[in-house]
């Protein structure tokens, strides 16, 4: 039989802005980011994936790094789908069972990413 794969999720948030003078043509806007990270992976000997709590403070720490800051100072071409992107990579650094993101932009516009 094949072992179970367990998941868990943990929810961040940030305000941050961005502008996108290409073809989007948006002028600088902030956007209160909320973001879902999944971990997935089997238990540990203890019966859990990895701490709810330490998860939860590793993304406050994550987003920390975005908090009140302009993207495009932080990255290239900061659309939702890139910034998804960059949080999970930082995430899965701390975590390797990082595995899914699904980052809200405004109350209908989500990225999704998995790696």
């Amino acid at each position: 039989m094949k072992a179970p794969r367990f998941s868990i999720t943990v929810s961040s948030a940030f305000t941050a802005s961005h502008w996108h003078d290409k073809t989007l043509g948006e002028p600088q806007h902030s956007h209160d980011f909320e973001y879902e990270i999944t971990f997935c992976g089997p238990l540990n000997p203890e019966g859990y994936l990895i701490d709810f709590r330490e998860a939860e403070a590793a993304l406050k720490r994550i987003s920390s790094a975005f908090e009140g800051r302009t993207l495009n100072d932080i990255m290239p071409c900061p659309t939702a789908e890139n910034l998804a992107l960059r949080l999970l990579e930082e995430a899965k650094k701390i975590f390797p069972q990082a595995a899914k993101i699904k980052l809200k932009e405004k109350d209908n516009y989500y990225a999704c990413c998995e790696l």
